[in-house]
């Protein structure tokens, strides 16, 4: 997210909002983070509140949220100089963003998760068409039976 502070916003709102049952992030090794559909004649639609609210319903942690700042900058960067949109929309985000940072400061990051790297092309045609392969395969049982082996197609 380009605007530092958003996501810590929408949760102290969130918690104000439900004292009852406050945000509690989600921890371990295995999480459970639903994927968001959208179709594409949609997409204009969704909107920093969509977003917002899917961070806050898969109870993604602030760290992780403000470890991504830093991708998009670099992202904003590198679209405001090889431009897909308009530069004015670039910078009104841009604005919001020098204004966020102001006010909140630059979050930081997760030293264990720096050095990240954008995915090599070969990785992303590997994932791409491993993806396309899971598409065409036929869809498992709803649930198996004692003693079913999940890897035969029944």
């Amino acid at each position: 997210m380009a605007w530092p502070g958003m996501y810590h916003e929408a949760v102290a709102s969130y918690n104000a909002a439900f004292p009852e049952r406050p945000l509690v992030a989600q921890y371990g090794f295995h999480l459970n983070i639903l994927q968001v559909h959208v179709p594409n004649d949609q997409a204009h639609n969704f909107s920093d509140d969509d977003a917002l609210h899917v961070l806050l319903h898969n109870r993604i942690l602030l760290d992780w949220v403000d470890h991504v700042y830093t991708y998009g900058v670099v992202y904003l960067e590198q679209q405001f100089y090889n431009p897909t949109m308009s530069m004015d929309i670039f910078k009104d985000v841009d604005n919001e963003r020098i204004e966020c940072v102001s006010r909140y400061g630059t979050p930081p990051t997760i030293l264990q998760w720096d050095g990240w790297r954008e995915m090599m092309e070969d990785n992303h045609y590997h994932l791409m068409f491993k993806c396309n392969e899971e598409h065409l395969l036929p869809a498992p049982p709803l649930y198996y039976y004692i003693g079913m082996d999940p890897n035969w197609s029944y």
